[in-house]
């Protein structure tokens, strides 16, 4: 397949060196520093011990230059970045790509739809402890990643191509007609992780051993908020979002919390206030949620 992967860091950067290192031709959306690494010595993947290198067919910062369009194209950046991102590839889009969103969030695929109306939009998640180590370096905790694709009710020939074509390049993928369901359980995991860890300023093992308490009230708000907007959530998701968090290394990080610490812009309003402002439309009480995400604006 001819897949472009749009924001190469923690995510991004490790689906497309995947990708590329099973023979698919990738072209990677990329800015400053991270374009110039990946272009001088291609995509380093620290995992398990090791490192691998990947060397995707393109990379560039202005999808405007490129006169090709795509099968697919994986949208892997910020939740702030996304409107603007996906409005800077029109170019590389025809009827037949196959438009993917991958960040953090449960809203991103409405983003995109906006942007695409004739377009199959296709929902995604993704499970990987990941960060950017370096420019061009790409350091993952635990043993890869998992993602999850898909439509509600429906299952597009496009949306299983692109499942295969992941699984082949050895990430564990899923196709799911049920992807609202699917998304609000990651959303669960991260959702509670990043605000919790931000708002501690302690890794996902200190917030699991020595936060417990706080991590089973806000992980109740959050699914109370994801029910309502009609995913099947129950306390068998609740529980396994503990243990998730009891299998990665004690020390791993969120990316939000990372954020905070380096004063960058973070995701607090995609994974936080969305809980907090949604749960304010719906009428459902959110009190730590709440508090925590006043607590982390104020910063």
């Amino acid at each position: 397949m001819k897949i472009a992967v749009v924001g190469a860091g923690g995510v991004g950067g490790f689906v497309a060196a995947m990708l590329s290192r099973s023979g698919e031709y990738v072209t990677v959306i990329a800015r400053n520093s991270q374009k110039e690494a990946i272009e001088r010595n291609g995509i380093v993947v620290r995992i398990g011990g090791e490192s691998l290198l990947a060397a995707p067919s393109k990379v560039t910062d202005d999808p405007s230059s490129l006169c090709e369009t795509f099968d697919a194209v994986l949208f892997c950046t910020k939740g702030y970045d996304l409107e603007s991102a996906a409005a800077s590839v029109k170019s590389m889009v025809d009827e037949r790509t196959l438009l993917v969103t991958l960040g953090n969030g449960v809203s991103n695929a409405r983003t995109v739809e906006r942007i695409y109306p004739g377009n199959e939009v296709a929902n995604g998640a993704i499970y990987i402890v990941s960060h950017l180590k370096e420019p061009g370096c790409i350091e993952v905790k635990g043993k890869g990643a998992y993602i999850v694709i898909g439509m509600d009710s429906k299952m597009p020939k496009s949306v299983k191509k692109l499942a295969e074509t992941l699984q082949k390049a050895g990430i564990k993928t899923k196709s799911s007609s049920e992807i609202t369901t699917e998304v609000w359980k990651k959303f669960l995991l991260i959702s509670a992780m990043a605000t919790l860890t931000s708002c501690h300023d302690e890794p996902m093992g200190a917030v699991l051993k020595e936060h417990g308490n706080e991590l089973d009230r806000i992980l109740q708000e959050i699914a109370a908020v994801g029910v309502a907007e009609g995913a099947k959530l129950d306390e068998g998701d609740i529980e396994r979002v503990r243990e998730q968090v009891a299998k990665v290394p004690y020390d791993s990080p969120t990316s939000m919390w990372l954020d905070f610490r380096s004063g960058k812009r973070s995701e607090l309003e995609e994974l936080s206030g969305y809980v907090v402002k949604k749960g304010a439309e719906y009428g459902i009480a959110v009190p730590l949620m709440q508090k925590c995400y006043e607590e982390l604006k104020s910063r």
